[in-house]
């Protein structure tokens, strides 16, 4: 009987503290003389308990302004390195070119460890082009599930990495890949990694996709260029 009396004492004071949250303010007299135990054994005085809440949650606040301070830095250096890809890119005079450019800066300034740029040649051949290259319709046959994905990244078959890496592919765990060209494949922009892991289907592919979109414009350009050449020859 007693025991539901001080448990519904206890919720009449519950309650009129909600609707009352100054009372205690009002009346400090009360606040201190109440005390809360301590996991030392000791006892503290709800004033204390409340400043040591406040510290807990401050380096919790603390802590979370860190990991976004750090992952604002970490942007702002993608956005620069990004911006010095397009600029460098853009200045690409040849296929073979750009090729080299887009791959060495991916290596250098991304940290991308294996990574490869093929492209897809139609009915028309395209003149003097050294770097790697596959007919369309050959890759519509090896690699049909990338080139259905637009982007892709996770883990693939052993027959995609040998197409997509060559000498590489035993040496790649996961893949990250973008379908260059919006009406028909032009090109195909691979990066590797040796974890599995790296590359997975649930990680964002907001920069892969932008990456393609420019790719696609400076090649279409290019290979526009170069059947001009030929036709002119």
């Amino acid at each position: 009987m007693k025991n539901n009396e001080a448990e519904n004492m206890a919720h009449v004071l519950r309650e009129f503290l909600r609707e009352n949250p100054t009372y205690l303010y009002d009346h400090p007299e009360i606040l201190e003389n109440l005390y809360l135990p301590h996991a030392t054994g000791s006892a503290i005085s709800l004033v204390e308990r409340q400043v040591a809440l406040l510290r807990d949650r401050n380096k919790d606040l603390r802590a979370k302004f860190e990991v976004l301070s750090s992952q604002a830095k970490e942007n702002e250096d993608r956005l620069v390195k990004t911006q010095s890809l397009i600029l460098t890119i853009l200045g690409a005079s040849t296929i073979n070119g750009l090729t080299q450019i887009l791959l060495r800066n991916l290596n250098d300034s991304f940290d991308v460890e294996f990574c490869s740029l093929t492209i897809l040649t139609g009915n028309n051949q395209l003149k003097d082009l050294e770097a790697k290259s596959v007919a369309l319709s050959t890759a519509r046959k090896q690699i049909s599930s990338i080139l259905s994905a637009k982007v892709l990244c996770g883990v693939v078959r052993k027959e995609e990495l040998q197409f997509l890496f060559g000498g590489d592919a035993s040496k790649i765990g996961s893949v990250a890949t973008v379908v260059i060209g919006e009406e028909s494949p032009i090109a195909v922009l691979a990066l590797g990694n040796r974890d599995r892991h790296f590359y997975t289907t649930d990680m964002g592919t907001l920069f892969l996709s932008y990456l393609g979109s420019i790719i696609d414009h400076i090649l279409k350009l290019l290979m526009q260029k170069s059947n001009d050449h030929k036709n002119d020859a």
